[in-house]
């Protein structure tokens, strides 16, 4: 009967260590169950985060978007009023050379009629 005793008495100090161990692992499973949560909550917040900060990137995306069309076509606009400019004068310009070429010749026939008067008063 004292060796039965001293058996339990032994199986019991072995179900005492294990238990004892499973309390250590309980404790530190708890542990890392606790730096999880930490972990998972600031994850949640850097997403957050992202997400607050992809927002602001885009609708300064979009305002830029737009800003941009604008000014290009404001860019477009003063653009085609310098092109109907420039046609203005070079039409301007083509009907300047027509009176200078007109008067050129107008010029030269007095020079001529003024050179041949010049030879008759000499002679």
């Amino acid at each position: 009967m004292k060796e039965i005793l001293k058996q339990i008495l032994s199986e019991i100090k072995d179900v005492k260590e294990d238990v004892t161990d499973l309390k250590k692992d309980v404790v530190g499973l708890k542990e890392d169950v606790t730096g999880l949560k930490k972990d998972v909550v600031g994850l949640k917040e850097d997403v957050t985060n992202v997400t607050e900060g992809q927002g602001r990137i885009e609708t300064k995306v979009d305002n830029l978007s737009f800003e941009l069309s604008s000014h290009f076509k404001y860019t477009n606009d003063k653009l085609d009023e310098h092109r109907k400019v420039f046609g203005i004068v070079s039409d301007e310009m083509k009907g300047m050379k027509v009176d200078i070429d007109y008067l050129s010749s107008k010029t030269g026939k007095h020079d001529t009629e003024l050179n041949n008067i010049m030879n008759r008063l000499k002679g």
